[in-house]
């Protein structure tokens, strides 16, 4: 393990990008990293100032970077092998959680039988450190509608909006009082994010718990990280296609986290195409601690070749893309609402 070096931000390890203006063609940042096989939809977290990142991928594949900008070093699959209720290994969207110091859990989505094409479930693993080995919780998913072939699971996801749809993009999220959540999206139009209680060890629901639903969308609403801040709650999420570069970032304001409580709240973008720079699609983010102080958000953005896609790129018809993770700095207005205004490219 290379050991941490801290340094200072120099011109070339940051760029100034203010919101709302557009930037000329080849202002985007560059990836901190991007892989041949692309990071796709980053968990990050700092622990004991390093970096440890997870990706969709087989298995979950995972990184790990001395600074935010790296460089970063792949470091394998993170997880041992595919739960028994999971019918292939290809992972999407995973999240790391740290529980203690020797407790870690890794939350992620896997194919299952039973449910519409291309429908999954959420499991869980467990490791004592950040890169693992992660192994599967035994028994049944922690998230699953009752319709999949599986054990029964921990949540059954009752009300969503349609039955045969599965769950995908876990995010765990402990509050103020210690209470440990898990956020997640359903399948399918209508989008609907929900939320659970977990155990205190963030591996099962918890005794008596039943999710409910904070948002139900007409539009693709997706990846949902939550943040408290101010004594209310911020709800970052992925909005629109991922396969096109108008997949954007979104926050929304809460004072509480109860039923459908981001209904009715005002979708806010913050990192779309034009005030990246240019970043195709940047999206799939996550929030995590800075080395000395503030936040980063980490999120991924389709690269052609070494650049970002082109506008009307689509991943769905067209070749050549891959997804590299990029890095902001997060910082909050008078109001204590979110801003980006800076990206950190590798040095």
């Amino acid at each position: 393990m290379t050991p941490l070096r801290r340094r200072s931000l120099g011109a070339s390890a940051a760029l100034a990008v203010c919101l709302n203006v557009s930037l000329q063609a080849g202002a985007a940042p560059r990836p901190v990293y991007a892989p041949g096989s692309g990071f796709a939809d980053p968990s990050v977290v700092n622990h004991n100032n390093q970096f440890y990142g997870m990706s969709t991928g087989s298995l979950v594949p995972a990184a790990q970077g001395n600074i935010a900008s790296g460089p970063w070093v792949a470091e394998g699959p993170a997880l041992t092998s595919k739960p028994s209720w999971a019918t292939g290994g290809g992972m999407w969207a995973p999240d790391l959680e740290r529980i203690s110091a020797n407790e870690w859990v890794l939350y992620f989505s896997a194919p299952v039988d039973g449910l519409g094409a291309n429908q999954r479930c959420i499991g869980a693993a467990t490791a004592s450190s950040p890169l693992g080995p992660f192994t599967p919780v035994a028994g049944g998913p922690l998230v699953c509608p009752g319709l999949a072939n599986v054990p029964t699971a921990g949540d059954t996801v009752p009300g969503r909006p349609l039955t045969n749809a599965g769950v995908i993009d876990p995010s765990g999220f402990k509050d103020s009082d210690g209470t440990r959540l898990l956020l997640y999206k359903t399948q399918q139009l209508p989008s609907s994010l929900r939320i659970v209680r977990l155990n205190a060890a963030g591996t099962h629901v918890a005794s008596g718990a039943t999710s409910r639903q904070l948002l139900r969308s007409d539009r693709i609403v997706e990846n949902p990280v939550l943040v408290k801040r101010a004594g209310d709650y911020f709800l970052f999420a992925s909005r629109g296609p991922y396969n096109k570069c108008t997949y954007e970032t979104i926050w929304m304001r809460a004072n509480g986290v109860g039923t459908n409580a981001f209904n009715a709240v005002t979708q806010h973008p913050l990192l779309t195409d034009g005030n990246t720079g240019g970043v195709c699609g940047p999206g799939g983010a996550d929030i995590a601690e800075a080395i000395d102080t503030g936040q980063r958000i980490f999120f991924h953005g389709w690269l052609c070749g070494s650049g970002p896609c082109p506008i009307n790129f689509d991943a769905q018809t067209d070749d050549g893309g891959r997804r590299g993770m990029y890095l902001g700095v997060l910082g909050w207005d008078s109001q204590n609402n979110p801003v980006v205004n800076k990206f950190l490219s590798p040095e």
